[in-house]
Protein backbone atom coordinates (compact mmCIF):
# COMPACT_ATOMS: atom_id res chain seq x y z
CA UNK A 1 0.00 0.00 0.00
CA UNK A 2 1.21 3.28 -1.16
CA UNK A 3 2.31 5.62 2.04
CA UNK A 4 0.39 9.02 2.89
CA UNK A 5 2.99 11.08 0.95
CA UNK A 6 3.22 8.91 -2.04
CA UNK A 7 -0.78 8.87 -2.11
CA UNK A 8 -1.40 12.05 -2.26
CA UNK A 9 1.92 12.82 -5.29
CA UNK A 10 -0.02 9.75 -7.23
CA UNK A 11 -3.58 11.64 -6.91
CA UNK A 12 -1.66 15.36 -8.03
CA UNK A 13 0.04 13.70 -10.74
CA UNK A 14 -2.76 11.76 -12.30
CA UNK A 15 -4.82 15.00 -11.79
CA UNK A 16 -1.80 17.11 -13.95
CA UNK A 17 -2.54 20.55 -12.58
CA UNK A 18 -5.69 23.05 -11.51
CA UNK A 19 -6.08 25.65 -8.53
CA UNK A 20 -3.94 25.56 -5.61
CA UNK A 21 -7.08 26.11 -3.69
CA UNK A 22 -8.84 22.59 -4.91
CA UNK A 23 -5.28 20.67 -4.68
CA UNK A 24 -5.05 22.10 -0.71
CA UNK A 25 -7.97 21.26 0.11
CA UNK A 26 -8.16 17.95 -1.56
CA UNK A 27 -4.31 17.10 0.65
CA UNK A 28 -5.78 18.18 3.98
CA UNK A 29 -9.48 16.18 3.45
CA UNK A 30 -6.55 13.15 2.63
CA UNK A 31 -4.93 13.87 5.52
CA UNK A 32 -7.52 13.72 8.04
CA UNK A 33 -9.20 11.00 6.45
CA UNK A 34 -5.93 9.34 7.42
CA UNK A 35 -6.22 10.14 10.61
CA UNK A 36 -3.16 12.80 11.01
CA UNK A 37 -3.27 15.56 13.26
CA UNK A 38 -1.97 18.51 11.41
CA UNK A 39 -1.60 21.90 12.31
CA UNK A 40 -3.49 25.05 10.68
CA UNK A 41 -0.97 25.58 6.98
CA UNK A 42 -0.27 22.21 6.88
CA UNK A 43 -2.05 22.02 3.11
CA UNK A 44 -0.09 24.86 2.02
CA UNK A 45 3.53 23.68 3.55
CA UNK A 46 3.12 20.24 1.90
CA UNK A 47 2.79 22.07 -1.67
CA UNK A 48 5.85 24.18 -0.61
CA UNK A 49 7.74 21.13 0.69
CA UNK A 50 6.51 18.91 -2.46
CA UNK A 51 7.39 21.64 -4.99
CA UNK A 52 10.74 22.35 -3.75
CA UNK A 53 11.43 18.14 -3.87
CA UNK A 54 10.64 19.22 -7.68
CA UNK A 55 7.83 17.20 -7.73
CA UNK A 56 4.88 19.95 -8.25
CA UNK A 57 5.28 23.48 -9.94
CA UNK A 58 2.85 26.21 -8.17
CA UNK A 59 2.54 29.46 -9.10
CA UNK A 60 0.99 30.93 -5.96
CA UNK A 61 0.21 34.53 -7.72
CA UNK A 62 -2.36 33.05 -9.96
CA UNK A 63 -3.35 30.10 -7.80
CA UNK A 64 -2.19 27.42 -10.26
CA UNK A 65 -0.42 24.87 -10.19
CA UNK A 66 0.60 21.36 -12.70
CA UNK A 67 2.81 18.38 -11.71
CA UNK A 68 6.41 18.57 -13.04
CA UNK A 69 7.76 16.11 -15.91
CA UNK A 70 9.72 13.12 -14.58
CA UNK A 71 13.73 14.23 -14.42
CA UNK A 72 16.44 12.18 -13.73
CA UNK A 73 19.53 14.19 -12.64
CA UNK A 74 22.30 13.41 -10.69
CA UNK A 75 23.24 14.33 -6.98
CA UNK A 76 25.91 16.66 -7.34
CA UNK A 77 29.38 15.28 -4.80
CA UNK A 78 27.55 11.96 -4.48
CA UNK A 79 28.77 8.32 -5.12
CA UNK A 80 26.61 7.33 -7.83
CA UNK A 81 23.57 8.56 -6.98
CA UNK A 82 20.82 10.25 -9.39
CA UNK A 83 17.63 11.48 -7.44
CA UNK A 84 13.94 11.09 -9.95
CA UNK A 85 11.62 13.90 -9.37
CA UNK A 86 8.40 15.23 -11.04
CA UNK A 87 5.13 13.59 -11.56
CA UNK A 88 4.64 9.35 -10.40
CA UNK A 89 1.62 8.62 -11.89
CA UNK A 90 0.99 5.02 -11.99
CA UNK A 91 1.89 4.03 -15.55
CA UNK A 92 5.28 5.65 -14.46
CA UNK A 93 5.57 3.41 -11.49
CA UNK A 94 5.00 0.38 -13.04
CA UNK A 95 7.99 1.51 -15.38
CA UNK A 96 10.40 1.68 -11.77
CA UNK A 97 8.79 -1.50 -11.14
CA UNK A 98 9.65 -3.51 -14.05
CA UNK A 99 13.14 -1.56 -13.81
CA UNK A 100 13.72 -2.92 -10.62
CA UNK A 101 13.11 -6.54 -12.39
CA UNK A 102 15.43 -6.07 -15.21
CA UNK A 103 18.01 -3.79 -14.64
CA UNK A 104 18.26 -0.65 -12.11
CA UNK A 105 18.89 -0.18 -8.54
CA UNK A 106 16.84 1.93 -7.15
CA UNK A 107 16.71 3.35 -3.42
CA UNK A 108 13.63 4.97 -1.42
CA UNK A 109 14.45 7.47 1.32
CA UNK A 110 11.34 8.40 3.68
CA UNK A 111 11.09 12.30 4.30
CA UNK A 112 11.00 13.38 8.07
CA UNK A 113 8.20 15.08 8.80
CA UNK A 114 7.75 17.71 11.71
CA UNK A 115 4.43 17.04 13.98
CA UNK A 116 1.67 18.64 12.79
CA UNK A 117 2.38 18.61 9.14
CA UNK A 118 1.43 16.15 6.35
CA UNK A 119 4.04 13.39 5.58
CA UNK A 120 5.66 14.35 1.67
CA UNK A 121 6.72 10.99 -0.93
CA UNK A 122 9.68 9.56 -0.26
CA UNK A 123 12.60 10.11 -2.25
CA UNK A 124 13.44 7.78 -5.45
CA UNK A 125 17.36 7.17 -6.47
CA UNK A 126 18.70 5.36 -8.97
CA UNK A 127 22.04 3.98 -8.15
CA UNK A 128 24.49 4.25 -11.38
CA UNK A 129 28.35 3.25 -11.73
CA UNK A 130 29.25 5.37 -14.70
CA UNK A 131 27.13 9.13 -15.41
CA UNK A 132 27.23 8.57 -19.37
CA UNK A 133 24.93 6.08 -19.01
CA UNK A 134 22.59 8.17 -17.44
CA UNK A 135 20.40 9.93 -20.53
CA UNK A 136 19.83 6.00 -21.79
CA UNK A 137 18.94 4.81 -17.83
CA UNK A 138 16.28 8.54 -18.32
CA UNK A 139 14.81 7.49 -21.52
CA UNK A 140 14.22 3.96 -20.81
CA UNK A 141 12.18 5.15 -17.91
CA UNK A 142 10.64 8.07 -19.74
CA UNK A 143 12.13 10.98 -18.09
CA UNK A 144 14.41 13.87 -19.17
CA UNK A 145 18.08 13.76 -18.52
CA UNK A 146 20.00 17.07 -16.87
CA UNK A 147 23.30 16.52 -15.73
CA UNK A 148 22.94 18.05 -12.49
CA UNK A 149 19.93 20.10 -12.03
CA UNK A 150 20.60 21.85 -8.64
CA UNK A 151 24.53 23.33 -10.04
CA UNK A 152 22.89 24.88 -12.33
CA UNK A 153 19.62 26.25 -11.04
CA UNK A 154 21.99 28.21 -8.81
CA UNK A 155 23.50 30.25 -11.25
CA UNK A 156 20.08 30.58 -12.57
CA UNK A 157 18.82 32.13 -9.17
CA UNK A 158 16.72 35.71 -9.81
CA UNK A 159 18.36 38.99 -7.77
CA UNK A 160 15.71 40.05 -4.72
CA UNK A 161 13.58 42.58 -6.14
CA UNK A 162 10.01 44.33 -5.06
CA UNK A 163 7.30 43.65 -8.07
CA UNK A 164 5.41 46.52 -9.06
CA UNK A 165 3.48 49.13 -7.58
CA UNK A 166 0.35 48.35 -5.56
CA UNK A 167 -2.50 49.67 -3.58
CA UNK A 168 -2.13 49.82 0.22
CA UNK A 169 -4.84 48.67 2.66
CA UNK A 170 -8.38 49.78 1.42
CA UNK A 171 -10.65 51.58 4.37
CA UNK A 172 -12.23 48.01 4.87
CA UNK A 173 -9.60 45.91 5.32
CA UNK A 174 -7.09 47.90 8.07
CA UNK A 175 -8.21 45.70 10.70
CA UNK A 176 -6.60 42.42 9.05
CA UNK A 177 -3.24 44.20 8.34
CA UNK A 178 -0.31 42.58 10.26
CA UNK A 179 3.17 43.75 9.93
CA UNK A 180 6.66 41.06 9.61
CA UNK A 181 9.29 41.58 12.57
CA UNK A 182 12.62 40.38 11.25
CA UNK A 183 13.98 39.85 14.74
CA UNK A 184 11.19 37.59 15.48
CA UNK A 185 10.47 36.34 11.59
CA UNK A 186 6.94 36.27 12.86
CA UNK A 187 3.55 38.51 11.34
CA UNK A 188 2.30 40.78 14.54
CA UNK A 189 -0.69 43.08 14.07
CA UNK A 190 0.15 46.36 13.17
CA UNK A 191 -0.99 49.42 14.71
CA UNK A 192 -0.19 51.51 11.84
CA UNK A 193 1.25 50.65 7.79
CA UNK A 194 3.19 54.23 7.80
CA UNK A 195 6.65 53.02 7.68
CA UNK A 196 8.26 51.06 5.77
CA UNK A 197 8.12 47.30 6.37
CA UNK A 198 6.72 44.31 5.06
CA UNK A 199 2.94 43.83 5.21
CA UNK A 200 -0.28 41.45 4.68
CA UNK A 201 -3.68 42.02 5.00
CA UNK A 202 -6.85 40.03 3.85
CA UNK A 203 -8.49 41.39 0.70
CA UNK A 204 -11.69 42.38 0.19
CA UNK A 205 -12.46 39.25 -1.22
CA UNK A 206 -10.16 37.24 1.73
CA UNK A 207 -7.22 36.68 -0.69
CA UNK A 208 -4.57 37.03 1.20
CA UNK A 209 -1.88 39.95 -0.38
CA UNK A 210 1.73 40.41 0.70
CA UNK A 211 3.51 44.01 0.30
CA UNK A 212 6.34 46.00 1.00
CA UNK A 213 6.34 49.71 1.88
CA UNK A 214 9.15 51.97 0.72
CA UNK A 215 8.50 55.63 1.07
CA UNK A 216 5.20 56.42 -0.04
CA UNK A 217 5.00 53.52 -2.50
CA UNK A 218 3.62 49.92 -1.59
CA UNK A 219 5.23 47.61 -4.13
CA UNK A 220 3.87 44.20 -4.43
CA UNK A 221 6.16 41.35 -3.14
CA UNK A 222 5.32 37.24 -2.04
CA UNK A 223 6.00 36.01 0.92
CA UNK A 224 9.41 34.39 0.79
CA UNK A 225 10.95 37.61 -1.01
CA UNK A 226 8.79 40.20 1.03
CA UNK A 227 10.96 38.60 3.86
CA UNK A 228 14.47 38.83 2.22
CA UNK A 229 13.78 42.51 1.40
CA UNK A 230 12.80 43.27 5.46
CA UNK A 231 16.16 41.91 5.98
CA UNK A 232 17.97 43.57 3.54
CA UNK A 233 16.44 46.85 5.20
CA UNK A 234 17.42 46.11 8.18
CA UNK A 235 20.82 44.59 7.71
CA UNK A 236 20.81 41.26 9.31
CA UNK A 237 21.73 37.92 8.50
CA UNK A 238 19.65 34.58 8.91
CA UNK A 239 22.49 32.13 7.10
CA UNK A 240 25.45 30.43 7.53
CA UNK A 241 27.33 27.88 5.88
CA UNK A 242 29.72 25.15 7.29
CA UNK A 243 32.09 22.74 5.40
CA UNK A 244 31.81 19.08 6.29
CA UNK A 245 34.51 17.58 8.43
CA UNK A 246 35.85 14.41 6.34
CA UNK A 247 38.86 14.85 4.48
CA UNK A 248 38.47 15.70 0.91
CA UNK A 249 35.28 17.39 1.48
CA UNK A 250 35.98 20.82 2.97
CA UNK A 251 34.11 23.06 0.27
CA UNK A 252 30.92 21.06 0.42
CA UNK A 253 28.98 21.53 3.79
CA UNK A 254 25.71 22.40 5.80
CA UNK A 255 23.45 25.51 4.69
CA UNK A 256 21.76 26.70 7.80
CA UNK A 257 18.58 29.11 7.49
CA UNK A 258 16.64 31.03 10.71
CA UNK A 259 13.55 30.22 10.96
CA UNK A 260 11.30 32.89 9.80
CA UNK A 261 12.90 33.67 6.68
CA UNK A 262 11.58 30.46 4.39
CA UNK A 263 14.06 30.36 0.84
CA UNK A 264 11.80 31.38 -2.08
CA UNK A 265 10.63 28.14 -3.95
CA UNK A 266 13.26 28.16 -6.82
CA UNK A 267 16.25 29.20 -4.25
CA UNK A 268 14.37 25.77 -1.88
CA UNK A 269 14.08 23.66 -4.85
CA UNK A 270 18.07 24.39 -5.77
CA UNK A 271 19.10 23.59 -2.10
CA UNK A 272 17.11 20.40 -1.79
CA UNK A 273 17.57 19.00 -4.73
CA UNK A 274 21.54 18.60 -3.09
CA UNK A 275 20.19 15.59 -1.90
CA UNK A 276 17.08 15.15 -2.87
CA UNK A 277 15.34 15.10 0.80
CA UNK A 278 13.78 17.57 2.70
CA UNK A 279 15.47 20.06 5.02
CA UNK A 280 16.55 18.96 8.03
CA UNK A 281 14.86 20.83 11.14
CA UNK A 282 16.65 21.80 14.14
CA UNK A 283 13.84 22.97 16.95
CA UNK A 284 16.57 24.06 19.49
CA UNK A 285 18.77 26.44 17.11
CA UNK A 286 15.73 27.05 14.95
CA UNK A 287 17.28 26.45 11.70
CA UNK A 288 15.90 24.55 8.76
CA UNK A 289 19.54 22.34 7.12
CA UNK A 290 20.11 22.20 3.75
CA UNK A 291 23.01 19.57 3.01
CA UNK A 292 25.87 19.04 0.19
CA UNK A 293 25.92 22.24 -0.81
CA UNK A 294 29.06 23.55 -2.19
CA UNK A 295 30.30 27.06 -0.35
CA UNK A 296 30.02 28.50 -4.46
CA UNK A 297 26.54 26.89 -4.15
CA UNK A 298 25.72 28.62 -1.01
CA UNK A 299 27.73 32.10 -2.07
CA UNK A 300 25.19 32.03 -5.02
CA UNK A 301 22.12 31.89 -3.46
CA UNK A 302 23.01 34.11 -0.42
CA UNK A 303 23.92 36.73 -2.91
CA UNK A 304 21.23 36.60 -5.32
CA UNK A 305 18.79 37.40 -1.36
CA UNK A 306 20.92 39.86 -0.78
CA UNK A 307 22.33 38.10 2.03
CA UNK A 308 26.06 38.22 3.76
CA UNK A 309 26.82 34.39 4.20
CA UNK A 310 28.51 33.65 7.54
CA UNK A 311 31.08 30.93 7.24
CA UNK A 312 31.24 28.74 10.36
CA UNK A 313 34.41 26.71 11.19
CA UNK A 314 33.77 22.97 10.81
CA UNK A 315 33.90 20.94 13.75
CA UNK A 316 36.73 19.23 14.50
CA UNK A 317 36.49 15.74 16.07
CA UNK A 318 35.30 12.33 14.23
CA UNK A 319 35.85 13.78 10.43
CA UNK A 320 32.34 13.07 10.07
CA UNK A 321 30.15 15.81 8.96
CA UNK A 322 27.75 16.96 12.10
CA UNK A 323 24.39 16.39 12.23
Amino acid sequence: MLSIGNLLLRWASELGGGHVSNLRAGVLRTARSRGIPVREGADGRWLRDVSALGHLDVDWRRGLWSAAPPVLTRVPFSDGAAVIAGRRTAAFDGLVDSAADDWAAFLWAENETAEGDIPVPDTLYLQYDAAEGLPLDAERLGCRYVPCAAIQMFSLLPELSAGPRAAPPGPGNTHTVERYHPESGEYGPAESYNEDGLYRWRSADWVRLVQVRRGSEFLSTEHEYGVYLEHERAGTSVMRWKAEGGTGRQRIGRLAVDWGAPLPPLHARAAVLCTGLQPRFHKLARTVCYDNLPLTAAEQLAKSLHQKLEIQKPTVGSGKAER
